[in-house]
């Protein structure tokens, strides 16, 4: 196991790491887009972007891009390669403001938050088919873990908290 950093929060961080993978001529069968933030106060990304559109859709989406030609190499007819995004259910209550993606008119952390979950199930819904169009051997899912007791939480009002803190071992997985 070899440990290579990379912060979705930095396009600069981004393209590093991928060159860095890129540089060990290694094939990648599997992809997962797991990294993220959750109601965070408003704050900007080193890039400028609003923070939950920054790290949780537009890294994955510019590493996703910059590797899937990795992904390509590595899928075979048998064994094709997956990309896996790691969503949430609150990507039904999600608007795509497309005139406002950074959340610039009225920040609300529950709206930007589900505004970025959205944008990654379009992205991936998207990229799948054009995978498909291709003939590609390559698979791209996005998925909703459910309810996981994690440190996502950790904007969250109070209250929430103290019900997370006495109800987590037997409600979230």
């Amino acid at each position: 196991v070899e440990f290579l950093y990379c912060d979705l929060a930095s396009m600069k961080s981004i393209r590093q790491f991928v060159q860095q993978f890129r540089a060990k001529n290694c094939p990648l069968h599997v992809l997962v887009n797991n990294a993220g933030v959750m109601l965070v106060p408003e704050r900007k990304t080193e890039d400028g972007f609003e923070e939950h559109f920054g790290l949780n859709y537009l890294g994955h989406f510019l590493l996703t891009n910059l590797l899937l030609d990795t992904l390509k190499q590595s899928g075979t007819h048998s064994h094709n390669a997956r990309i896996i995004t790691v969503s949430s259910a609150t990507h039904y209550v999600g608007k795509l403001h497309l005139d406002d993606l950074q959340s610039r008119c009225s920040y609300s952390p529950h709206g930007a938050y589900a505004q970025s979950k959205l944008a990654l199930v379009l992205f991936t819904y998207r990229l799948q088919h054009l995978l498909t169009a291709n003939g590609s051997h390559v698979t791209a899912n996005v998925v909703d873990p459910g309810v996981v007791n994690t440190e996502l939480y950790k904007h969250v009002f109070w209250v929430v908290k103290v019900v997370k803190w006495m109800t987590a071992w037997l409600f979230f997985k």
